[in-house]
């Protein structure tokens, strides 16, 4: 390789010394210089641009855009909000969700549409204490807040304004087929128009089997909900309860009542059209440095997510997958509501993208108390006693509501599905690559997805794009094979640390500034440089 200092270090001792140039030796000293130059400023420069990442993006093979991709569960049994506060509307609207799921998880288990609430005696009758304990301390708050009632009008009322698809989780616990088959006819009365209905919520828990000790039990009950709530709208689809086995290998091997489940559900698919699977990455490990959970979170989407796809669809190759709960392991995480969770978030969501029979989905959740699960939740006050909701809280944000860390990538993702109804082939080339950690330790991955949707006509287009790694890149824009060169707008949600937050965690206090929001970029599509960190999207308009 040339150097430069030193060519220019010994064309000075040439020209300085002793020697005398005629002149064409002068000119040819001249030219000679000026080439050198030109080959040593070339070497200076970037990459060419076919070795920069390229993100290429073809109209012309499409597909229409799975809107219930996008979409909430509530579970608003605390009473922290009603489906009709002013705050929790216009916190909703601006996510902008496709989908919203009620009563919510563990809670539809329990719920009595007809009373819009709960039974007390019923509140303790799992086999799980803390299940037991949960529910009797919701049920005392419901009761002081909300009168102890969470309306179905009203969750239906919020939908119909805003324009959701609701889902909807009937109880196969405490309930009976004839209450499921009313809340149908219910429905199709009002004129709500709810197709979607799951039959409980993870029956095949411990928790339950002092009513499901088998799987041909809950069968045999979920058969009779179904044949009942069909008989009044076969329009409907139900789905029942799969375990999520397949997403945490660890315990593969010994938890074989888990797979005897499925295996069950597998051999008699007649009375059901979809099966639900909540999705969570279970390692929850803390004291260990976040950028070690970065390799880990970002291994599980990158190896562990295609690996578990493969086991439902052998299982149920024709039927929808619906995963209707997913995010973080437990609220306690370290990683819960930090710039990393955002960066999970914005991940995990592109993959479900890339994932043909996955239908609709739901994440965990969209407010409640704590600083984990929600995307956004009341200001926490301190409770040393229960260590992720102590401390750290900024002093304003919305009212007395904080917007947690996963908050803004959602509202980027509503921005983004709000203008767009395909969803166009996109590929990746000259990948960045990014180490995996824990149980994907020396294991490669790549750092970037990206998908592109937009409308059917391709004239405006979005590029959602999450940057897994610690580094900046800069792309080049192909749309149908041709470079694209002119504006756009990135919206982007980055963070030089990944443990900054919005109020603290499990091991975090916060600092009492939001720390996570949307930042923008707009400019010419040459001069575009992904941050590091990042969750966010091009909007392109041609």
């Amino acid at each position: 390789m040339i150097n430069k200092s030193s060519f220019l270090s010994r064309y000075s001792q040439l020209t300085n010394g002793h020697h005398a140039f005629n002149k064409s030796c002068w000119t040819y000293c001249v030219t000679l210089i000026g080439l050198m130059l030109l080959i040593i400023g070339c070497q200076d420069r970037k990459q060419p641009s076919d070795m920069q990442l390229h993100l290429e993006v073809d109209t012309r093979n499409a597909q229409p855009l799975r809107q219930a991709l996008y979409g909430f569960n509530t579970n608003m049994m605390s009473g922290d909000y009603g489906y009709l506060d002013p705050d929790f509307v216009e916190l909703t609207k601006a996510l902008a969700p496709k989908t919203l799921r009620f009563p919510g998880g563990a809670v539809g288990n329990f719920y009595h549409w007809k009373i819009g609430g709960f039974l007390e005696e019923e509140m303790a009758s799992t086999l799980n204490l803390k299940l037991n304990q949960r529910n009797k301390g919701n049920y005392a708050k419901l009761q002081r807040r909300r009168d102890g009632k969470i309306l179905f009008d009203d969750f239906m009322q919020l939908c119909n304004t805003l324009k959701i698809t609701p889902v909807v989780v009937v109880n196969l616990w405490t309930g009976s087929s004839a209450e499921s088959a009313a809340w149908v006819r219910y429905a199709k009365d009002k004129g709500y128009r709810i197709k979607h209905w799951e039959l409980g919520n993870e029956y095949y828990l411990p928790h339950y089997l002092n009513k499901y000790p088998t799987p041909s039990a809950y069968i045999k009950e979920a058969k009779q909900h179904a044949t009942a709530m069909k008989t009044v709208n076969p329009d409907i689809k139900v789905s029942v309860c799969a375990t999520p086995i397949a997403f945490h290998k660890d315990g593969w091997f010994i938890k074989t009542q888990q797979r005897k489940w499925d295996e069950a559900l597998a051999a008699d698919t007649s009375f059901f059209d979809a099966y639900s699977v909540h999705v969570y990455a279970y390692k929850a490990v803390r004291k260990k440095d976040i950028e070690e959970m970065r390799g880990y979170l970002m291994g599980w989407i990158h190896f562990a997510v295609p690996e578990a796809l493969e086991y439902y669809q052998e299982l149920f190759p024709n039927k929808e997958m619906w995963i209707t709960e997913w995010n973080i392991a437990n609220p306690a995480n370290r990683v819960a509501n930090t710039q990393l969770h955002a960066m999970y978030a914005g991940d995990f969501f592109l993959k479900m993208l890339a994932m043909p029979n996955v239908t609709h989905a739901n994440f965990h959740v969209i407010t409640g108390p704590g600083k984990g699960f929600p995307a956004f939740s009341p200001v926490t006050p301190v409770n040393p006693r229960t260590f992720w909701k102590y401390g750290g809280e900024p002093e304003t944000d919305f009212g007395n509501t904080i917007r947690r860390a996963v908050y803004p990538t959602f509202q980027l993702i509503g921005e983004a599905f709000a203008q767009a109804d395909t969803q166009f082939t996109l590929s990746i080339q000259n990948q960045p690559s990014l180490s995996g950690a824990i149980e994907y330790s020396g294991k490669q991955m790549s750092g970037i997805q990206a998908q592109a949707i937009g409308q059917k006509d391709a004239k405006n287009l979005v590029v959602l794009v999450s940057n897994r790694t610690g580094e900046q890149h800069i792309p080049q824009l192909f749309i149908n094979g041709k470079h694209y060169k002119g504006y756009l707008t990135y919206r982007y949600v980055a963070n030089d640390r990944l443990n900054a937050t919005n109020g603290g965690n499990a091991e975090m206090e916060g600092s009492g500034k939001i720390e996570i929001n949307i930042q923008e970029w707009n400019g010419n599509a040459t001069e575009l440089a992904i941050k590091k960190n990042s969750f966010g999207i091009l909007e392109i308009k041609r």
